[in-house]
């Protein structure tokens, strides 16, 4: 899910707000995942003050994105586990 800024805009994974295992999934089982966006929250760039050193990140336009994950069985349905995961992500320049 975060592999390379080159290939797509995530920063960082910044956390699991949610997750829930509804059936059984057992070691060699085979599952699909599904991530549908749910939420996309501002965090904007953080305003040095006189005297602070810059850190990483201080420079890019960035966001939160709130993730709806649904685990699949094999067959598609039905969903054995639901989670909520975050992710930073870099805002797409205009």
């Amino acid at each position: 899910f975060v592999d390379s800024y080159e290939k797509n805009p995530v920063l960082l994974n910044y956390g699991i707000d949610e997750l829930r295992f509804t059936k059984p999934v057992y070691p060699g089982a085979e599952i699909q995942i599904r991530f549908t966006c749910k939420e996309k929250l501002p965090n904007d760039k953080r305003m040095l003050q006189p005297g602070d050193e810059p850190k990483r990140g201080d420079d890019i336009d960035k966001g939160i994105v709130k993730w709806m994950v649904e685990m699949l069985d094999g067959t598609d349905e039905p969903v054995v586990g639901v989670a909520t995961i975050l992710t930073m992500v870099a805002k797409k320049k205009q």
